[in-house]
């Protein structure tokens, strides 16, 4: 597992506790499942779910109405090229794919032209023409931006595949987030690649290490040609750093295995995020992990939203990102500063894993001897455990058993004469 390396940072804020983003709820006017969200820039944007919903903002979100998308199944995903020009696909007991040229006033049904699966998961497009859809079963290319669709084949070695997620790096490269038949009884997490170097144009597989057995990608990001991310079902995100088509993946980041990494936006090659989940003492919440360095590290504590399930993230800029799920609810995140301010301790933190069940490791390095004095509180003040940790001037490694609390935030708060920061603790 990647241990997370970051400047002590301060979380704490009158309220609760600050955050990398702030999260603002916005009304969606419905109670329904929304399944995936898009924007073309900060202030339009688009939302499908189930019964056929699409909703759409011009204003950042402060006002949302409803689109008709002229179909009833389920809407999974949707993906705009530019302000005018977007498809949603779906489909449960009917195929569902449907496109706009005019910002979504009219939607148009297309009927594809494929026997495959009626159940499709994502499309993504490179440019108004050049696009890929992918369904439970199979995969399919446009060239003429919808109006026809032709299949791809993966490799013969590929048993079973099962798609999920998309992403498009050019007009002949793509990736797929999926598993595949491993043996009778376990499946194995893969992404598959789009080889036009080979003829006919086939979808291999990819490299992995073997941690990634019994388990499933649901959401892939690519950043530039060469660098992408996916997630899985039990708390692994992976990273592509190779140059060459197929790979390798290695392990990014690490969380429990009841943790499925839902969604992945990088509005650059730098600044990123992804979402999961976790219940705690019979409350959800959505967990949202940042990075400013390609995923090299990510936040030792996530922006956290109570009572929300099954979210779906993206993010237009490094400013704003949108986060959707059950319910119909819907929340706006904007960069906030103040929830990732630098103290002046010389001081980097390790704290890991978080959440955790039984044992926190907190792992500090510091430039000289120092002497930090923590407390670990629960959220209505109540301190649970405190003490003094003597640091060497190199790596000092402490673990904190959490294992007799009850399931729950807390917070972890580190003093020094220079001054105090505090971190969020989720025990599950």
């Amino acid at each position: 597992m990647r241990l997370l390396t970051i400047s002590i940072l301060v979380f704490f804020s009158s309220a609760i506790f600050a955050q990398n983003y702030k999260w603002t709820q916005q009304n969606s006017g419905d109670t329904i499942y929304l399944r995936d969200v898009y924007f073309t820039d900060n202030q339009n944007g688009w939302i499908v779910g189930n019964k056929g919903v699409i909703l759409n903002t011009t204003d950042g979100g402060q006002n949302w109405t409803t689109q008709t998308s002229g179909v009833s199944e389920l809407l999974r995903a949707v993906y705009f090229i530019n302000a005018d020009t977007g498809w949603a696909v779906g489909g449960s007991l009917e195929k569902a794919l449907i496109k706009t040229t005019d910002g979504g006033l009219n939607w148009q049904s297309i009927a594809p032209n494929y026997s495959g699966s009626k159940q499709m998961y994502d499309i993504a497009f490179f440019d108004a023409n050049t696009g890929w859809l992918v369904a439970f079963d199979s995969i399919y290319r446009t060239t003429d931006g919808g109006d026809n669709w032709e299949s791809e084949a993966y490799v013969t070695t590929v048993e079973v595949p099962v798609a999920r997620a998309i992403a498009v790096t050019s007009d002949t490269t793509a990736y797929i987030a999926g598993s595949r038949k491993k043996n009778s009884s376990t499946r194995q997490a893969e992404v598959f690649y789009r080889r036009p170097e080979n003829f006919p144009l086939l979808w291999g597989t990819s490299g992995f290490d073997p941690s990634v057995s019994d388990d499933h990608f649901m959401s892939i990001e690519f950043i530039n040609s060469d660098i992408g991310f996916a997630g899985g079902q039990r708390g692994q995100l992976y990273k592509k750093t190779g140059l060459e088509g197929g790979g390798p993946w290695y392990l990014n980041f690490e969380l429990s295995e009841n943790q499925m990494i839902h969604s992945i936006s990088f509005p650059n090659e730098s600044d990123g995020m992804f979402n999961t989940s976790i219940q705690i003492s019979d409350v959800t919440y959505a967990l949202i992990y940042h990075t400013s360095d390609a995923g090299e590290n990510w936040s030792a504590s996530p922006d956290t939203i109570p009572d929300f399930l099954l979210a779906t993230l993206y993010a237009p800029d490094t400013a704003n990102a949108w986060i959707v799920g059950v319910g119909g609810k819907i929340y706006k995140g904007v960069y906030s500063p103040a929830g990732i301010n630098k103290m002046s301790l010389n001081i980097d933190v390790n704290i890991y894993p978080n959440p955790s069940t039984n044992l926190i490791n907190v792992k500090m390095h510091s430039a000289s001897n120092e002497v930090v004095s923590y407390s670990l509180s629960d959220m209505t003040g109540r301190i649970v455990e405190k003490g003094q940790w003597n640091l060497r001037s190199s790596d000092s490694r402490f673990t904190l058993n959490i294992s007799d609390i009850m399931k729950g935030v807390y917070l972890l708060k580190l003093s020094t004469d220079e001054g105090q920061s505090t971190f969020r603790i989720l025990k599950n």
